[in-house]
């Protein structure tokens, strides 16, 4: 607490040190003694700053206006000035359609169909897509994917049908097939196919397609027995469908898949596929080469690429079309090596089969062996048990047959297993085995019941565009083995064009007795305008909605406009206290409103300056404050901008200073009255104060004033 002392002193007692002026007493006609009235303050410490003060407004930015994208009528406001939309929200809806706030880049422009080309495209994909509604390949062409999970879209939506076309109908029934089942009574199924969504005109732009071109290579080019090749086939550019590539395989080397038939390697199917945009665009297989155990001349494999048929093939074919794998001359230490085989993998009851056990090489005696009998078939019930377990390959010979009668019953059962094993040879103490067991040591055949399930199909209905639905094949009983079954379809409904193509062909799992075959409708009428989505940095608030429901509007009308979420506080200073301003300089808003006064910061400054109304320049800058607050759009706040600051400093009163060119001074008075001027150095000032940085300790008392006057009047 400042402390002021009055003291009076009489003329004549007073010496100004320093200075060594004296002051005398005056004389005149009047005796009556003068004095001095001097106001000393005592030296402090004090927190001083220097603040800034600049008015402010508080606002909501407009961000954007929504134009109409097409000419229609408003049929419906879900908004009002003040709301916030978030996205996912319908905002307004023009000829029944909900515009709905959805993300991107930029506002959609035009409709979009199958076929459609673009950013636009893309830009749709990614919403549908990031929404739920899964698209397998998110890029700038509108495919019948795209269509689907539009449509999907838009009836979760809401949208209603306005389509002119009639309804279509899809029948469904089955086909024969003798040698796997029989066709029941019910056999058909029909449906009824109905609009889902509005049609819309437009033609679609069919992009150009890149042929493939392929060549093929093989990890080695020799391979002995037991060792394996690796075809590989790669394309230049990897293709937007699954590519199928037809192959051709020859040269001496014989295909199959079992050795003890003289067969050198693993078949290679007729054709291999190339999975759609794969990264390595490239598809492999690979080809194991047989151990035989036979004294071979060296052998050959081709595998070569085949052009397809017809008059737009779907890839070319480069300069390595075609690839030669060497197998080399083999044999050596060859011994007995018994493989057995049966003649078929099925046989019908009443029939028999027969087992081939055929030796590696020729022997110069007979070559005695033991086989087993297993499976899930019963011997004396579903086949006749062979007399002996121990058969003979004659001198000479590469092989002998093991003949076993199957049984016929009149039993529905399933398919069962017999196997014929070879065992290994036993030969008396201090004697060679006679044989040895070669790769195949067991055949298995399947023994097929001849009684045939019974099928039928039920299903039917109507179905909406853009659904799916299914009929069933039920038989009787369950099937034995994986079994095709087959079906038409008919009726004003085309397959493929109406609803994703069916084969006519289904397979039914073995043991199970029945399978459903899905109807995938296709939404032929959907199409997408450029009003159903708006594109913007949502959530944002409306800021005014323009336009009336029933009202007509057309193309470009501005419907409403966006405002930012929140509230903005924005300064304008002049160029002056804009030269003392910075980006991070700590504020306080006063927002004289409910008496709140908040923290913050400045967070933006113009660089450049704009014309105020009068004509001068202005830079505005936006504040950043700490904590919720009320306020309303154009409301006035002040704000202070503390520029400088010093703590806890050495200050006195700014009239205790005396200021001259030779430097500042004050005026220090001691106890016994005595006036000292220091020198002394300032630093901040804050209204009446400023800060000394040198000259004081602290602990004196400086000179605020000095008046003159007589005792009386000074007591």
């Amino acid at each position: 607490m400042s402390s002021i002392k009055k003291i009076s002193l009489v003329i004549g007692l007073v010496a100004i040190v320093g200075t060594a002026v004296f002051i005398g007493r005056q004389s005149g006609g009047d005796s009556t003694n003068n004095t001095l009235l001097i106001t000393p303050r005592a030296v402090e410490r004090r927190d001083l700053s220097d603040v800034l003060t600049v008015s402010g407004e508080v606002r909501r930015d407009e961000t954007k206006k929504i134009n109409s994208a097409v000419d229609g009528k408003v049929s419906q406001i879900n908004v009002e000035d003040g709301d916030t939309v978030e996205v996912g929200d319908g905002v307004f809806a023009l000829d029944g359609r909900t515009a709905v706030a959805v993300p991107g880049d930029f506002s959609f422009y035009r409709e979009l169909t199958v076929g459609s080309v673009g950013p636009d495209v893309l830009q749709l994909e990614t919403i549908l897509n990031d929404s739920g509604y899964k698209i397998r390949d998110v890029d700038t062409l509108f495919t019948e994917d795209t269509r689907s999970a539009l449509a999907s879209w838009q009836f979760d939506r809401g949208y209603s049908g306005s389509s002119n076309e009639n309804d279509e109908t899809i029948t469904a029934s089955l086909s024969p097939n003798g040698a796997a089942y029989s066709v029941g009574r019910e056999n058909t199924a029909a449906f009824i196919v109905t609009q889902a969504v509005p049609t819309a005109s437009g033609t679609g732009l069919r992009p150009m397609v890149n042929k493939p071109i392929l060549n093929i290579s093989v990890d080695k080019t020799s391979v002995n027995e037991g060792g394996s090749a690796t075809f590989t086939i790669t394309s230049d550019i990897a293709p937007t469908s699954d590519l199928t590539i037809a192959l051709n395989t020859g040269g001496s080397a014989t295909a199959g898949d079992d050795p003890a038939n003289d067969d050198d390697y693993d078949t290679i199917l007729g054709s291999v596929t190339l999975p759609a945009n794969d990264a390595c665009k490239c598809v492999s297989f690979t080809s194991n080469v047989f151990v035989d155990n036979t004294i071979e001349d060296e052998e050959d494999i081709t595998v070569a690429m085949t052009t397809q048929f017809g008059n737009d093939p779907t890839y070319a074919l480069g300069n390595t079309n075609q690839i030669r794998v060497v197998i080399p001359a083999n044999g050596s230490e060859l011994r007995p090596l018994l493989t057995v085989k049966a003649s078929s993998e099925t046989i019908s009851e009443g029939s028999s089969v027969t087992f081939t056990v055929r030796t590696s090489v020729k022997s110069n005696r007979d070559i005695k062996f033991n086989v087993t009998l297993s499976g899930s078939a019963s011997q004396d019930v579903d086949f006749l048990t062979p007399d002996a377990d121990t058969y003979t390959i004659n001198a000479g010979d590469y092989s002998v047959d093991v003949q076993i009668q199957i049984r016929r019953d009149d039993t529905v059962e399933p398919d069962e297993k017999l196997v014929l094993t070879l065992t290994a040879d036993t030969p008396p103490s201090g004697k060679t085995e006679r044989y040895f067991l070669g790769d195949t040591t067991n055949a298995e055949v399947t023994i097929q019941s001849e009684d045939l399930p019974e099928l039928k199909l039920v299903g039917g209905g109507t179905v909406a565009e853009g659904r799916t639905t299914s009929f069933r094949i039920i038989a009787d009983a369950p099937v034995t083995d994986d079994t095709s079954v087959n079906y038409q379809l008919s009726g004003t409904a085309q397959n493929g064009a109406d609803y994703k193509a069916l084969s006519g062909t289904i397979i039914m799992k073995a043991g199970s007795s029945s399978v459903t075959v899905p109807i995938n409708v296709i939404n032929d009428d959907v199409t997408f305008k450029p009003s159903d989505m708006l594109v913007a940095d949502w959530p944002a608030r409306i800021g005014k909605v323009e336009v009336d429901e029933g009202e007509f509007v057309l193309q470009g009308n501005v419907v409403l406009s966006l405002t930012e979420p929140q509230f903005t506080i924005t300064m304008k200073v002049s160029p002056t206290d804009r030269a003392e301003l910075e980006v991070g300089q700590a504020v306080s808003v006063d927002l004289k409103v409910g008496g709140q006064i908040l923290p913050g910061t400045i967070s933006e400054l113009d660089d450049s300056a704009t014309v105020g109304s009068a004509g001068e320049e202005l830079y505005e800058g936006t504040i950043t404050v700490t904590g919720e607050f009320s306020a309303v759009d154009g409301a006035t706040v002040s704000i202070d901008v503390t520029l400088d600051e010093a703590l806890q400093v050495l200050a006195v009163p700014v009239a205790a200073v005396l200021r001259s060119a030779d430097g500042d001074e004050v005026r220090i008075v001691n106890d016994a009255g005595t006036i000292t001027r220091v020198k002394v150095t300032i630093g901040l000032i804050d209204g009446e104060w400023v800060e000394i940085k040198d000259g004081l300790k602290g602990d004196e008392l400086v000179v605020v004033d000095i008046a003159s006057g007589n005792v009386a009047s000074a007591a």
